[in-house]
């Protein structure tokens, strides 16, 4: 009888075990092809993420009166002027859009320049590269 038991509790160990690696196979293989949170596979940045990534707002920054967001693109500009247009200067929560200019949802101290297609601006990150941030009327349509 102690071994039909010891037997039993064998296949419910392995059970388990076998369940347990096929969820992680499901999970590792799932489909990584997303640019970002905001952006589609093909790069192109979603309307519905603009309001609301998870429970926070797309990242955005208000300048001079005007709410640019993150378009998930990197600048193509190699030949970058040195002079700074502005910077940003205060910090919102991420759950809020910014209501002051040079503020942003996702930090402050960073650089910004305005971009060469209207309704842009640049941005430079800590990671060292700059960003395209547009405009509610421009981010549907910016291609790179």
């Amino acid at each position: 009888m102690m071994k039909e038991w010891r037997g039993s509790i064998k296949k419910c160990i392995m059970l388990v075990f076998i369940l347990a690696l096929g969820m992680f196979i499901i999970v590792a293989c799932r489909d990584k092809t997303t640019k970002s949170d905001a952006s589609d596979a093909d790069g192109a940045v979603t309307d519905a993420p603009m309001d609301k990534i998870g429970g926070d707002i797309c990242p955005c920054v208000m300048v001079n009166g005007v709410v640019y967001y993150d378009t998930g693109y990197k600048s193509s500009l190699d030949d970058r002027c040195e002079d700074m247009d502005g910077q940003i200067t205060s910090e919102c929560s991420g759950s809020e859009v910014p209501t002051q200019d040079n503020q942003s949802n996702f930090g402050k101290g960073y650089d910004y320049q305005y971009g060469s297609v209207e309704g842009t601006i640049e941005i430079q990150l800590t990671d060292g590269d700059w960003y395209v941030f547009a405009t509610k009327e421009v981010k549907p349509n910016y291609k790179p």
